[in-house]
């Protein structure tokens, strides 16, 4: 199941903190970044960790998952491209 979080920072945090070995999205609103929507491990500390916000405020939201090829169909289907991987958690 696809679960996307806009402007809802701590049910965000609630999400990867209880599913550390889940997938998550990250991408712009505008859809200007190139390299995005980019997919990490939701254990990553770039996008879990507490000690930072706007995970789900101003111009980004998360689409997370427990299921990668749902993840890079919920791309491929909204984007019409492959989601780019993390470098350093994946």
């Amino acid at each position: 199941m696809i679960e996307r979080f806009e402007n809802r920072e701590s049910e965000y945090l609630e999400w990867v903190h209880a599913h550390p070995e889940g997938y998550v999205a990250n991408l712009d609103v505008p859809t200007t970044r190139p390299e995005y929507p980019m997919v990490h491990l939701a254990s990553h500390k770039a996008v879990s960790s507490a000690s930072r916000d706007n995970y789900t405020t101003g111009k980004y939201i998360k689409v997370c998952s427990l299921d990668l090829p749902e993840l890079e169909q919920w791309s491929q289907a909204t984007f019409g491209r492959k989601l780019a991987r993390c470098s350093v958690c994946l």
